[in-house]
């Protein structure tokens, strides 16, 4: 029995310390069913913050300025032919700056040089058609200022024809001086060529070998001079032929379209004359030779006072 008591007592005590353990408080932040966090600290970042990126301003494009259409100049007449260094112009159907007037003894420069070929003697050898002058085995004399032309370092002429007939013996003789023959721009029978004398001897001047007399029946025939360089032919705006040029031409006398001499003469309409102080390149004779007959009055010209 005392046994007994004793062990009771044990189981007491046993029990008394289990009770004494349970109902001890758990310390903070060890709180049952509560998992034991840590803090976290969030460090500010280092870097600096990323900034937009400068963008270079843009520039508006640069506009190409649109070219000022080219104006007529105020001229009583538009001139389609090349202008620079011209020094005289005839035109076969506008043989004054008013129009074709048939009854004019005048053929006008058109060049505004006033260069104009007077006294033409008006009749059956020569008269006005609605494509130029005709002449028939005449001389008509060309102003003073067309030989002071050919005498200078460079120049040139073109001569334009329509319905040619060769009466000439020996030659059709387009252009001649009359004192010493040094300018002849002609038509050799004997071969049937075109050939441009510029004080220059036989065998070194510029020609266009047989039918010329039929190929020149309507057409634009050029020669260039330029001083200890070339001289040169041209026909209906195209190269011809090339030979070396004397130090000048040093024409004489009289310079004329048409002859009345028996072995030079010819008939037919001279259509236009131009003269430049200048050569020409062959790209600026084709299209003179394109725009013959077309002068025209200017619809927008009005005279200043």
């Amino acid at each position: 029995m005392k046994k007994m008591k004793i062990i009771a007592a044990i189981m007491a005590l046993i029990l008394t310390f289990a009770f004494a353990s349970c109902a001890k408080p758990a310390e903070e932040g060890n709180e049952p069913g509560k998992a034991t966090e840590k803090p976290v600290t969030t460090d500010a970042p280092t870097a600096a913050p990323t900034q937009a990126p400068t963008e270079a301003p843009t520039e508006a494009p640069t506009e190409v300025p649109t070219p000022a259409p080219t104006e007529v100049p105020n001229t009583k007449l538009i001139v389609p032919y090349v202008t620079k260094g011209l020094v005289a112009l005839y035109e076969g159907n506008y043989n004054t700056e008013d129009g074709q007037n048939k009854e004019s003894t005048t053929w006008q420069d058109l060049s505004g040089n006033g260069n104009d070929i007077v006294d033409i003697q008006l009749g059956e050898k020569t008269y006005w058609t609605d494509e130029g002058l005709y002449v028939d085995n005449v001389k008509i004399v060309l102003p003073a200022s067309i030989p002071e032309l050919i005498n200078s370092d460079e120049y040139t002429v073109e001569f334009c024809i329509s319905g040619l007939v060769v009466d000439g013996s020996n030659f059709a003789t387009f252009l001649n001086s009359d004192t010493n023959d040094n300018f002849a721009l002609f038509i050799r029978q004997a071969d049937n060529s075109l050939e441009f004398k510029s004080n220059t001897a036989i065998g070194a001047r510029p020609k266009m070998i047989g039918e010329a007399r039929e190929l020149c029946e309507t057409s634009t025939i050029a020669v260039t001079f330029s001083s200890l360089d070339s001289v040169e032919l041209f026909f209906n705006g195209e190269f011809q032929d090339s030979v070396d040029a004397p130090e000048n031409t040093a024409m004489q006398g009289n310079f004329f379209i048409g002859h009345p001499a028996a072995d030079k003469a010819y008939h037919g309409v001279i259509t236009g004359i131009r003269f430049y102080n200048r050569v020409l390149s062959e790209k600026e004779l084709a299209a003179n030779y394109k725009a013959l007959g077309t002068v025209q009055a200017n619809p927008n010209y009005t005279e200043e006072g």
